[in-house]
C-alpha cells in the first residue's frame, strides 16, 4: 500500500519512520475542510468551494500534516507557531514545540523547559506542563475525548482536564476511536507495525533484548479490558467492529469482544460506508460486516472506503474511484488519488488531461467536476 506518514510508535523508544503520502488530502477526520494546494513552490489553501482563502504564501511540508484544525495551522511541524484562516500568524508564544490542535488542545513545550503541556486555541496553557520527556516517557493528542500519556514505559490516559482517568498501566498502547482503544497488557514484548516501517517495537522492555511477541486486547473509556481474547495483531475500532489477525488471518470482532467474522482473510481494514477492504490471495475486495463479500476480489490496489468511494488502481499507475456497488460513478482515471475528505479528493491529472488543463492536479467533487486545479 502507498499509505505514508511519519509515525511516532508508542513503545518503551518512539521510533520515527519517515515517508509519504503520493498526495495532500487531509487524513485526521477531525481536520478543518480547508485543502491545499502549491504554487511556484508555496502553500495556499482553498475552501470546499473552490474559492482561495490563503494565497500560496506558506511552506509546503511533503504531503502529510498541513492540516487545519479548530481554525488554526501548525506552521510547521513541532514549530509551535499557528496562522488562522487568513493565513495570518495568531499563536507565538517562544514554545520549542508544538503539534496540531485536537479536540480544541494541542501538545507544546515552552522554550528551556522539558515538560509538555497542552495550550488551548489562545495559545495558553489548558493543561499546565507536567509530563515527562524522555525515552521511557511521552504525550500524544486527544482522539474521542482522551489522550494517552506515556509514564516510565506504561500507558495510559488522561481526560480534559489533565488528570488520569486510566492509571498509566499497559505496556502499549493506541489512541481511542469509536470509544475502544488497543492495547497490550501483558509485557514485556516486541510487535511489528504496519506500514513500510518493520522495526521490531519492544513494549515495556530493554531496546534490543529478546522479548516474545506482544498480544493486543482492547479497554473502553473506563480502562476495562473488554475480553480475555489476545490477538497477534489488531486494529482500531471503525462502526462498532474491530479487525484481528490470529496468526496470519485477519477476523473482526465486535465491542463485547465477541467474534462477528471468524478470521479468514489475508489482511482487513477498518470498516467506512459499511465496507471493509480485505484482500484474499492477493487481490483486494470489500466485505460487509458479516463477511460476505460485496465487492469480488480484483484490484491490484485498494484503500479503504471514504464518504462512500474508494481508491482502487490496477497497480500500474492507474487510479480511479469506486462507489459501494462497484460502479465507476466517477468515469474518469488518474495518476494518483486521494480519499475524499469532507466532500473533496485531490488527484493528479494524467499527462494528456493535465496539458488539456494546463495543470498538474485538481480537487474533484463526488460527482466528479474539478473545483478547483492547479
Amino acid at each position: 500500500m502507498k499509505r505514508l506518514v511519519v509515525v511516532a510508535i508508542t513503545a518503551t523508544l518512539a521510533l520515527a519512520c519517515s515517508w509519504d503520502y503520493p498526495i495532500w488530502i487531509p487524513r485526521s477526520k477531525s481536520a478543518d475542510p480547508l485543502y491545499r494546494f502549491v504554487k511556484n513552490g508555496k502553500a495556499g489553501y482553498i475552501d470546499g468551494s473552490g474559492r482561495i482563502v490563503i494565497p500560496p504564501k506558506l511552506k509546503p511540508w511533503g504531503n502529510y500534516g498541513s492540516e487545519f484544525h479548530d481554525g488554526l495551522l501548525e506552521i510547521a511541524v513541532g514549530d509551535g507557531r499557528y496562522v488562522d484562516r487568513t493565513g495570518e500568524v495568531v499563536i507565538d508564544k517562544g514554545f520549542y514545540r508544538g503539534w496540531d490542535f485536537s479536540e480544541g488542545l494541542a501538545v507544546a513545550m515552552r522554550e528551556g523547559e522539558d515538560l509538555w503541556g497542552y495550550i488551548d486555541t489562545s495559545g495558553e496553557f489548558a493543561i499546565s506542563p507536567r509530563f515527562a520527556s524522555s525515552l521511557d516517557d511521552y504525550v500524544y493528542p486527544f482522539s474521542d475525548g482522551l489522550a494517552m500519556i506515556e509514564v516510565k514505559g506504561k500507558f495510559g490516559y488522561i481526560d480534559h482536564s489533565g488528570d488520569f482517568v486510566i492509571k498509566p498501566r499497559f505496556f502499549g498502547g493506541f489512541s481511542f476511536s469509536d470509544g475502544m482503544a488497543r492495547v497490550v497488557a501483558e509485557g514485556p514484548c516486541a510487535y511489528w507495525t504496519d506500514g513500510p516501517c518493520t522495526s521490531p517495537i519492544s513494549a515495556g522492555g530493554r531496546e534490543g533484548a529478546t522479548h516474545p511477541p506482544c498480544k493486543f486486547t482492547y479497554i473502553d473509556k473506563t480502562g476495562r479490558v473488554i475480553t480475555q481474547a489476545r490477538f497477534d495483531y489488531a486494529r482500531d475500532f471503525s462502526e462498532g467492529l474491530a479487525p484481528i489477525r490470529i496468526g496470519s488471518q485477519w477476523g473482526f470482532i465486535d465491542k463485547t469482544g465477541a467474534s462477528v467474522v471468524d478470521p479468514r482473510f489475508e489482511d482487513a481494514g477498518p470498516f467506512d460506508s459499511g465496507l471493509s477492504r480485505i484482500r484474499e490471495h492477493g487481490l483486494h475486495s470489500y466485505a460487509d460486516k458479516s463477511g460476505s463479500i460485496q465487492i469480488a476480489p480484483q484490484y491490484k490496489y485498494a484503500e479503504d472506503f471514504s464518504e462512500g468511494f474508494a481508491v482502487v488502481g490496477d497497480g500500474a499507475g492507474r487510479y480511479w474511484y469506486i462507489d459501494q456497488h462497484d460502479s465507476r460513478t466517477i468515469a474518469d482515471e488518474f495518476a494518483a488519488a486521494s480519499p475524499f475528505f469532507k466532500g473533496l479528493a485531490n488527484v493528479k491529472l494524467l499527462p494528456s488531461d493535465a496539458t488539456e488543463a494546463r495543470a498538474a492536479f485538481a480537487y474533484i467533487d463526488t460527482k466528479g467536476h474539478r473545483v478547483f486545479a492547479y
